[in-house]
C-alpha cells in the first residue's frame, strides 16, 4: 500500500472521513420521517442515537489502540465498513429492536473507529498547532451535521426513510474509505512510535495518575448539559421558550453552526493562550448560559444567547479535551489514553438523560446542570497545566 508524504493531502483524506460521519449528529431527520411513515413512539426513535452516543464512546478504547499500533488507515477502512453497513441494512429492518442493532451498535463503533483517527494523526503531522488542527478536525464533525441534515432532507423528497438509509449507507462508505487511502502516519513516526519519550504515558500509566482522574471527571461534568441540548434542541425550544415548532427546528442549524466555530476558535485560542486557561473561561460562558435557560428562557434573545453559549461550551470542550490529553500525557500513546480519556462522554450522553428523567421539566435539569459544570470548573482549578516544551513532537 502507498504511503501519502504530502501532509495536506492527509489533512483532505482525515477531514473527508471525520465529516461523513457527522451524519450521526443529523438523526433528528430520520427520527421525525420514522414518526411520520412507521407511527413509532418517541422514545423509540431516541434509543437508536442514544444507544448510537454510547457504542461511538466505548468503541474508542479499540480504535484507539489499534491506531497507536497499525496506523490510523486500517481503523478507517473497519469504521467505514461498520458505519456505511450499519446505514445499509437500516433500510432493510422494520422494527425499532433491529433499527438499535444496526444504526446504534454498527453505525455507532462505525463512528467511534473513525473518530479517532484524524485527531490522532494531524497532531503527528501538524506538531506545532495541536491546538488549531484538532479544533480543525472536531469542527469538521460538528459543523458537519448542517451539510448531512440538508443531505438527509433531500433524500427523503425523492424517497422513503430506508431509501434515505441506503442511500446514505452507500455514499459515507465510498467517502470514507476514500479517505482512508489518502490517511496515514508520517514517514519514519512507525519507528518513532515505539520510542518512548520523556514525559509520555503507556494508558496503564495514564489512568494511574491523579491528574487523569480529575480530567476525566472535568470532561463528564463539562459535556452533560451540551449534550442534552444538542439532542433535543426542538423539544427544548417549543416547551422551554413557547417556540413554534418551525422556529424550534432552526434552533438546530443555530446549535450546529455556534458547535462547529467554537470547536475552531477554542483550538486556536489554546496555541495562544493554553488549553487550561481556555476551558475554564468556556467553563464560565456554559454556567451563565445555563443560567439564561433556568431562569430567563421565556425572554427570546436571553433563550438564544442561552443555547448558543451551551452549544459553544459544548464545542469548546469537544476540541480542548483531546489536546488537553495530548500535552498531558504525551504522543506515544495518545490515540489509546484518549480513548479511555473519552469514555466520560459516552457516561455523559446517559448522564444527561437520566437527570431529564429523574427532575422532570428542561427548566429544572438546567438548574442542576448549571451545579455539574460548576463543580467541573472547581475540578479544572485543582489542574496544573504541562509546560509546552516538555510535551515530546513526534512527527514530521
Amino acid at each position: 500500500m502507498w504511503t501519502i508524504k504530502n501532509k495536506y493531502v492527509v489533512l483532505i483524506g482525515a477531514l473527508l472521513a471525520q465529516v461523513t460521519i457527522a451524519g450521526l449528529y443529523a438523526w433528528s431527520i430520520f427520527g421525525r420521517a420514522l414518526e411520520v411513515e412507521r407511527g413509532w413512539g418517541s422514545n423509540e426513535i431516541l434509543v437508536p442515537y442514544a444507544l448510537a452516543q454510547f457504542v461511538f464512546a466505548f468503541s474508542t478504547l479499540f480504535s484507539g489502540w489499534l491506531v497507536d499500533r497499525k496506523g490510523p488507515r486500517i481503523a478507517l477502512v473497519i469504521g467505514g465498513l461498520l458505519y456505511g453497513s450499519g446505514l445499509i441494512l437500516s433500510s432493510f429492518v422494520t422494527s425499532p429492536a433491529l433499527l438499535y442493532l444496526t444504526y446504534g451498535v454498527l453505525s455507532g463503533a462505525g463512528v467511534g473507529f473513525v473518530y479517532v483517527c484524524p485527531l490522532s494523526t494531524l497532531i503527528k503531522w501538524f506538531p506545532k498547532n495541536r491546538g488549531m488542527i484538532t479544533g480543525l478536525s472536531v469542527g469538521v464533525f460538528g459543523g458537519g451535521s448542517i451539510i448531512f441534515q440538508r443531505v438527509i432532507s433531500n433524500f427523503l423528497t425523492i424517497t422513503d426513510v430506508s431509501g434515505a438509509f441506503l442511500y446514505l449507507g452507500m455514499i459515507s462508505m465510498s467517502l470514507i474509505l476514500a479517505g482512508a487511502l489518502l490517511t496515514n502516519n508520517p514517514v519514519g513516526f512507525v519507528k518513532q512510535a515505539g520510542e518512548k519519550g520523556e514525559g509520555d504515558y503507556t494508558t496503564a500509566e495514564m489512568v494511574k495518575t491523579k491528574k487523569f482522574k480529575l480530567i476525566w471527571v472535568m470532561y463528564w461534568l463539562a459535556v452533560i448539559p451540551g449534550l442534552l441540548v444538542l439532542g433535543a434542541a426542538k423539544n427544548i425550544g417549543i416547551e422551554v421558550a413557547g417556540l413554534e415548532a418551525v422556529a424550534a427546528t432552526s434552533v438546530i442549524s443555530i446549535l450546529a453552526v455556534s458547535n462547529a466555530g467554537s470547536r475552531l476558535v477554542s483550538g486556536a485560542l489554546s496555541d495562544k493562550y493554553g488549553v487550561l486557561n481556555v476551558l475554564k473561561g468556556i467553563f464560565a460562558i456554559t454556567i451563565i448560559s445555563l443560567l439564561f435557560l433556568s431562569f430567563l428562557a421565556q425572554i427570546k434573545p436571553f433563550f438564544y444567547l442561552g443555547v448558543v453559549g451551551v452549544a459553544v461550551g459544548y464545542g469548546g470542550f469537544l476540541a480542548l479535551f483531546p489536546t488537553f490529553t495530548n500535552q498531558e500525557f504525551g504522543s506515544y500513546r495518545y490515540a489509546s489514553n484518549y480513548g479511555v480519556v473519552y469514555q466520560a462522554y459516552g457516561l455523559a450522553a446517559l448522564s444527561g438523560i437520566f437527570l431529564k428523567s429523574l427532575v422532570g421539566s428542561y427548566t429544572t435539569t438546567f438548574i442542576f446542570s448549571t451545579f455539574v459544570v460548576g463543580a467541573g470548573l472547581a475540578v479544572a482549578f485543582m489542574l496544573s497545566e504541562r509546560k509546552s516544551e516538555l510535551v515530546p513532537e513526534k512527527a514530521a
